[in-house]
């Protein structure tokens, strides 16, 4: 059974109001899809996608790209106070959405750097860090007004990944968690 994450108070609603609040500086509405490059641009963090070092580091690139690319998905690097995101474009354009929010969730956390590996040299992971941009991240990609426009236009989950540009797997987490099948049903009821 998986555990449950237990967030700083009032964190959830600090993501919502995050995801809203973006949407409305990009000039969206609150249910618009959002997509990560472009709030990226917005915020001044570049990305870049790891087949740019292809000529500096080819043996690294082809073995994360072609041959292991489970082992390697994005992350922030400091450049001075400068954040920038190294994401792994050979992972398919979801999967690099949901790369990307992940890495801005942290910058727009302001999430501290941490050192990348340990005295093991194994990696080194903030796991309330990790916590929050998990749950950030999808809220980016999936507002909770997406999750309910989702659900209130019977919009199928294929039809929602074709629109939002967001996994299936982000999409159903965000209609689960932000509990909207149920808040729909029930505003249908009352009325």
């Amino acid at each position: 059974m998986p555990v449950k994450t237990k967030f700083r108070r009032g964190f959830k609603k600090e993501a919502s109001a995050y995801s809203k609040e973006f949407r409305a500086e990009l000039g969206l509405k609150p249910h618009d899809p959002l997509c990560p490059w472009q709030l990226a641009e917005h915020l001044a963090i570049p990305i870049v996608p790891l087949s740019e070092f292809q000529n500096k580091i080819p043996d690294e690139v082809r073995y994360l790209t072609e041959k292991d690319t489970k082992s390697f998905s994005a992350i922030t690097v400091f450049y001075g106070t400068q954040r920038i995101i190294v994401h792994n474009d050979a992972h398919s354009l979801l999967r690099q959405a949901s790369n990307v929010s992940h890495e801005l969730s942290h910058g727009i956390l302001q999430h501290q750097p941490d050192e990348v590996f340990n005295e093991c040299g194994c990696r080194n992971f903030n796991q309330e860090y990790e916590d929050e941009a998990n749950w950030l991240g999808p809220a980016l990609l999936i507002s909770e007004e997406a999750a309910l426009h989702i659900v209130k236009t019977a919009m199928t989950i294929d039809e929602a990944v074709e629109y939002y540009r967001a996994s299936k797997e982000v999409i159903n987490m965000r209609i689960n968690v932000t509990g909207a099948r149920k808040r729909i049903s029930s505003r249908w009821r009352a009325s």
